[in-house]
C-alpha cells in the first residue's frame, strides 16, 4: 500500500484533494496519511503530489529487512505510477 514520506512532504494537501475515496486524512501534526482500509490504489494522489513523496510499500524503511530489499524501485517501476499503484 502507498505511504507518505513526511520528511519530504510540504503539507500542500494536493493528495487529499485528489483522492476520489477520501482515503487521505490529516493528522494532528498537519501531515496527510493514507487510510489503508479505504485506499483503492488508483494512483491519483501519486500523480497529484508535486514533491513526489507518495511511495509504494516496497520503499517503506520500516518494512525493509535484509540488505538491498526494496531498493531500485523508482517512480517508473512496472506496476506503479499513473493510475496503477
Amino acid at each position: 500500500m502507498p505511504w507518505i514520506n513526511e520528511i519530504e512532504c510540504s503539507k500542500c494537501l494536493a493528495c487529499v484533494k485528489s483522492c476520489p475515496e477520501n482515503a487521505i486524512k490529516i493528522k494532528d501534526n498537519g501531515f496527510p496519511y493514507i487510510d489503508q482500509n479505504i485506499c483503492i490504489k488508483c494512483g491519483k494522489c501519486f500523480d497529484a503530489c508535486p514533491k513526489e513523496v507518495i511511495r509504494p510499500n516496497s520503499e517503506n524503511p520500516s518494512l525493509r529487512s535484509g540488505s538491498g530489499r526494496g531498493r531500485g524501485m523508482g517512480r517508473n517501476a512496472k506496476g506503479f505510477g499513473k493510475n496503477n499503484f
